[in-house]
């Protein structure tokens, strides 16, 4: 089908063409014959030269205008030039109208000539562009021009020199009459040599046109030229035909140019006749010399003037034929010495082609030390470049190769016959050099390249596979090392590890950028104090090992005790003071061959051990460590069949609005039935629920039993349940919240949910926006165990919490601590000023209830109540209602 409408499409384009060329035809045979069958008079013809005078250049220009607007690139150009010394033409025509019209007598050469001449040259310009062979213009192709040009002026001087010699006009007027038609036609010749030259896809058809319309232009200035040498132009006759059939032309190739442009241009194709034309050229050159002085009277008319016609063709054809076996011998003499050059060349370069292309720099020596030759990089390494050179003898380009002992290698090479290689490091230049030294029969071939970079990558390499690339210590590979190294020569030795209590949540809260820098003045300060013989290793993310010698439990405990503060003392990072701390575990080596890696798990179980006391403590193992570590393993296997077994149950334990003095509502607390353990608090199973993920299902269940509960209670008490950090990384917490909302019926404002600051100092910026789609559901959220975080004011101005519950290890103090006091003031103003309801919890005496009911919002602890059981809830709502019963008896009899 492409095919098909492809050969359509070369039909349309065809028939086309050719209705175009009858319809210019006949515009020509209607122009011509006109005055006879539209019988005109003077004033007619003159009208009807006016017309065609002024229409077919205007056409012409607006068709090359069109055209131009339609193509692109160096074609745009070319039909510009067209439409320009079309516009030109038609200006020289107007003047001469307005001459006539004005009464004013011209002579030739008039002010319209100038444009006639100017537009000659705009059309050169544009035949050479729309030929696109301007790139491929050589100093031939420049002489065949001129040297056409020149033998068309001379076949102009011949063919009009009787006009000239009996010329009507001044000498100058006749030289540009006879330059006249001379310029036409060079600019025609030149076209057409272009299109003999290279083919013109696309566009050979419009090109064809142009240079018709070119010569047609040609031959009616050479006849305008030789009427006016006689003094006999008129308007009208062959010119006057010519010049209106050059107009159309121009205006058939604007057309095919305008329909044609919009294609994939092409580039010009050398044509296979290339030599033939250029051989030809000079010799068409001749015959137009020859021949048009042999049309002269010179020879007169007869047969002496046809011999010369004879004669000028022969001597052209001949000169063409020599022309031809000249470019083709130079051609062939140009391919063989090409040929010959290229094999030479490929022979030397593939002599110096391993020497040259290595990126090794090569010096090749003689038998006696002499440089034999070198390549470029040898020269550009070289320090003393300028003493390089073919015959100098390498003991002086080196001088120092005898104190270095680079020498020893090479005279070894030449006197073994054995390759030699070595690194070598240049002292005044500071870099390193690898060296190869291949003994030949002819001396000693040396290759050498500087290997700075690779040695330095290659150390680096080295460094951090034993070394932590942040801190620059020990890595974990380098302490394995030792460790097993002192364990195999029996040494004494303690193994202290070391974890940086709060790194996380500053890590998290501040950016991994002060996390970094912590990381490293950490560092620092464990490295300082340290003994030629001991280790300081970081196995990761915060934790430290440090292995030192010789040590016993106390000076191990003396060292731990000194780690622990420098961990502890604050740090200022980018201008924060951040205090962080150490939690240290220790296993002590008595040079009994023990197991390095038992060792080392000692070391983990006094850690862990240290953790579960307190945050910043340090422990020395113990076998009843490991005791513990597998008894809380198997708390941890039990956990995860409890919830399965319903072994878990709520307790709720009131909290009393000190304003009313009634109960406001209850906190779910949550406790484990242990079928054998008995009743395990959440202070011994939560932390392992948290650590092994248990936590999420845990407190999915103990929201929904806790909501359903409080179904039970009357509309105005609230429940309060508390979250873990670990529910708020592990699921869609509050999908699960406002589900269980919808199964237990509970309105979501009756719903209160504790939250600790550590949720905050984990992925604050998505735990932040959990929180804001909670309050979205209409609950409250409550800050627990306020103040004993990191940068607890920072959160609260993040997000607008509904309460403030001041945790317990502060108003245990109460009232005899000023400190606590103090503490406790605080976060009641704090409270006040920020519009958050107050909570103090861990009330357990008449005088801590009494101090915190002057200022807070409400209360909660062991003062009130103990933590109940569902079926006690409304008991125990009814009990402390008649305590503020009789409370308020009691005073109002006492007022009364």
């Amino acid at each position: 089908m492409p095919l098909l409408f492809q050969n359509f499409a070369s039909c349309m384009s065809v028939t086309r063409r050719l209705v175009c060329l009858l319809a210019l035809g006949l515009m020509v045979l209607v122009f011509e014959t006109s005055p006879e069958w539209l019988h005109l008079d003077t004033d007619g013809m003159i009208a009807r030269a006016v017309v065609m005078q002024i229409g077919g250049p205007l056409l012409a220009a607006l068709a090359c205008l069109a055209a131009a607007i339609r193509s692109k690139g160096s074609d745009r150009q070319a039909w510009f030039s067209f439409a320009i010394g079309s516009g030109l033409y038609l200006a020289g025509n107007l003047t001469y109208l307005g001459y006539a019209l004005t009464g004013i007598e011209s002579r030739f050469p008039a002010l319209p000539e100038a444009a006639y001449f100017v537009m000659a040259v705009f059309f050169a310009k544009g035949i050479l562009l729309y030929g696109k062979v301007r790139q491929q213009i050589s100093r031939v192709q420049v002489y065949n021009f001129v040297l056409i040009a020149c033998a068309v002026m001379l076949a102009s001087m011949f063919l009009l020199n009787r006009a000239v010699d009996k010329s009507v006009m001044p000498p100058f007027a006749t030289g540009l009459a006879v330059f006249y038609p001379a310029l036409w036609f060079s600019v025609a010749a030149s076209g057409a040599i272009s299109l003999l030259l290279y083919a013109q896809p696309g566009k050979t058809y419009a090109f064809g046109l142009l240079l018709a319309a070119m010569l047609a232009e040609s031959v009616a200035d050479f006849a305008y030229a030789l009427q006016l040498l006689r003094g006999t132009y008129e308007n009208g006759g062959l010119t006057q035909l010519l010049w209106v059939t050059s107009a159309g032309l121009i205006v058939l190739a604007g057309l095919e140019q305008r329909v044609f442009a919009g294609r994939p241009a092409a580039q010009p194709v050398r044509r296979p006749v290339h030599s033939v034309v250029e051989a030809a050229i000079p010799s068409i050159a001749i015959a137009i010399v020859l021949v048009s002085g042999s049309l002269t009277s010179a020879l007169g008319n007869g047969t002496f003037a046809l011999l010369a016609v004879v004669l000028a063709l022969g001597f052209a054809g001949f000169s063409g034929l020599r022309e031809y076996w000249i470019i083709n011998t130079q051609k062939q003499l140009r391919s063989t010495v090409e040929a010959k050059s290229a094999a030479l060349e490929k022979s030397q370069a593939q002599v110096e082609s391993v020497l040259e292309s290595t990126s090794d720099s090569v010096i090749v020596l003689d038998h006696d030390w002499l440089v034999v030759y070198f390549n470029h990089r040898a020269a550009e390494e070289i320090d003393n470049s300028a003493m390089l050179k073919p015959g100098v003898c390498l003991w002086d380009l080196f001088p120092a190769a005898e104190t270095s002992g680079e020498a020893a290698h090479y005279r070894k090479a030449a006197a073994t016959r054995q390759p030699v290689e070595f690194e070598l490091f240049v002292e005044d230049r500071q870099i390193w050099l690898g060296i190869q030294a291949f003994p030949t029969p002819d001396g000693l071939s040396i290759f050498f390249h500087n290997i700075t970079e690779q040695k330095q990558a290659r150390d680096e390499v080295l460094h951090l596979a034993h070394h932590d690339p942040l801190t620059g210590l020990a890595n974990r590979t380098m302490f394995y090392d030792r460790l097993h190294a002192l364990a195999a020569r029996r040494a004494r030795f303690a193994v202290i590890l070391i974890d940086v209590d709060h790194f996380k949540e500053v890590n998290d809260t501040l950016g991994h950028s002060v996390g970094d820098a912590l990381l490293k003045a950490t560092a620092e300060r464990f490295r300082t104090g340290l003994g030629p013989d001991d280790l300081v290793a970081r196995l990761g993310g915060d934790e430290f090992v440090i292995i030192t010698e010789n040590a016993d439990a106390s000076e191990a405990t003396e060292m731990a005790r000194r780690y622990a503060m420098a961990a502890g003392t604050p740090h200022e990072i980018e201008g924060e003071s951040i205090r962080l701390g150490a939690s240290i575990g220790i296993a002590i080596s008595e040079g009994n061959g023990e197991d390095p890696d038992r060792l080392f798990r000692n070391a983990d179980i006094a850690l862990y051990a240290a953790k579960a006391d307190a945050r910043g403590a340090f422990r020395i193992f113990e076998p009843a460590m490991e005791a513990g570590l597998q008894d809380r393993q198997a708390l941890r296997a039990d956990l995860r069949a409890a919830l399965g077994n319903g072994e878990f149950m709520l307790m709720y334990q009131p909290q009393v609005e000190l304003r009313g003095e009634q109960v406001s509502g209850f906190e779910a607390l949550i406790r484990w039935r242990h079928p054998t353990r008995g009743l395990i608090g959440p202070e011994v199973f939560i932390p392992i629920a948290e650590e092994s993920g248990l936590i999420i299902a845990i407190g999915e269940w103990a929201l929904s039993t806790a909501c359903a509960e409080a179904m039970k209670w009357p509309t105005e008490v609230s429940l309060a349940v508390n979250l873990s950090t670990r529910e708020f990384a592990g699921s869609d917490l509050a999908s699960n919240v406002a589900r269980a909302l919808k199964e237990s019926g509970l309105p979501a404002e009756r719903l209160e949910l504790e939250i600790t600051e550590s949720v905050l100092l984990k992925n604050s910026r998505a735990n932040l926006e959990t929180l804001r789609r909670l309050r979205a559901l209409g609950l409250r959220i409550a800050i627990d165990d306020f103040g004993t975080g990191y940068s607890s004011l920072a959160y609260l101005q993040q997000f607008p919490f509904s309460k403030i519950k001041i945790d317990r290890s502060f108003i245990s103090g109460l009232p005899e601590s000023d400190a606590s006091q103090a503490i406790v003031r605080s976060v009641i103003g704090l409270g006040i000023a920020l519009g958050m309801r107050v909570t103090a919890e861990g009330v357990e005496t008449e005088s801590q209830y009494d101090w915190v009911r002057l200022g807070c919002n409400e209360v909660q602890g062991y003062f009130l109540s103990p933590p109940v059981a569902a079926s006690e809830v409304m008991a125990t709502m009814a009990r402390l209602n008649a305590r503020r019963d009789g409370e308020r008896a009691e005073q109002a009899r006492k007022a009364g």
